[in-house]
């Protein structure tokens, strides 16, 4: 086990140094205002799965955004719960607050908060050597006014639908069987209705990384996506590179509990 687990992390090596090059680029690099993009942000991020029954989990992610080069930050905590009810087929339902940037990200006094619900379904199926899998994820999206003292914020309602595919390819050994380490790809489209901006389409989101299971409810992701933003109100589409470092969880909650006390 300690020998296919040192080969998985070889593997996993020149992926992993790959994507801590590209998230700390130069700093002269950032100064460049020739730029074949807008911002560089990283999400920070942890996502748990704890399953507590035969079909039933509690989900919990959270994530810190800071851009490059600006003040801007962003936190996200959001828990929900998860239904397996069969193989392929899962059922979500998760609330997160956080704050949003309508007029665009470099808007400091353009930031409203935001109560959201979702609802998601993510279907699952080989391909080959290759699992896809497509997501369905509709969001109820409550936005209030900016805030200005000494007035009440307004809020209004909005549904943003969202559709991602994505293929996860996991390297074989010479007898076809998966290694700890697998590619990701995927892409995701969302578009909003309710939204003064010219067209429903909102963002869409390009990603490619690699995910290292290092042991066995643990796994890291890696990664980067482009991102293509219209801002709410309206405006040019802004163009963003987005690095993701990710700690996945999936420890069963009665293994958790009995953790916590033994501590």
């Amino acid at each position: 086990m300690s020998c296919l687990r040192r080969t998985g992390l070889l593997q996993a090596a020149p992926w992993l140094a790959c994507a801590a090059w590209l998230a700390a680029p130069p700093a002269g690099f950032a100064q460049n205002g020739a730029l074949p993009y807008d911002e560089r942000i990283s999400w920070l991020s942890y996502n748990a799965d704890h399953p507590a029954g035969r079909n039933w989990s509690l989900h919990f992610d959270g994530s810190y955004r800071p851009m490059y080069g600006a003040p801007w930050r962003q936190w996200l905590v959001r828990p929900g719960a998860n239904y397996q009810f069969s193989p392929r087929w899962q059922l979500s339902l998760t609330y997160s607050y956080f704050s949003v940037h309508p007029n665009g990200l470099r808007d400091p006094d353009g930031v409203v908060g935001e109560h959201r619900l979702h609802q998601q379904v993510e279907y699952s199926h080989p391909l080959g050597r290759n699992t896809m899998r497509h997501r369905f994820r509709m969001e109820e999206r409550w936005l209030s006014s900016p805030w200005r003292e000494g007035e009440p914020r307004a809020w209004r309602w909005q549904d943003r639908p969202r559709y991602m595919l994505r293929v996860d390819r996991p390297f074989r050994d010479s007898s076809g069987r998966p290694r700890p380490v697998t590619l990701t790809f995927y892409d995701e489209i969302l578009v909003s209705f309710a939204s003064p901006a010219a067209s429903a389409f909102e963002q869409n989101r390009l990603y490619a990384g690699i995910n290292w299971r290092f042991s066995r409810h643990f796994s890291f992701d890696a990664g980067a996506f482009h991102m293509a933003f219209r801002p709410q109100n309206g405006g040019r589409l802004e163009h963003n590179i987005i690095f993701v470092t990710l700690l996945r969880n999936q420890t069963p909650l009665k293994d958790l509990f009995a953790w916590l006390r033994r501590r």
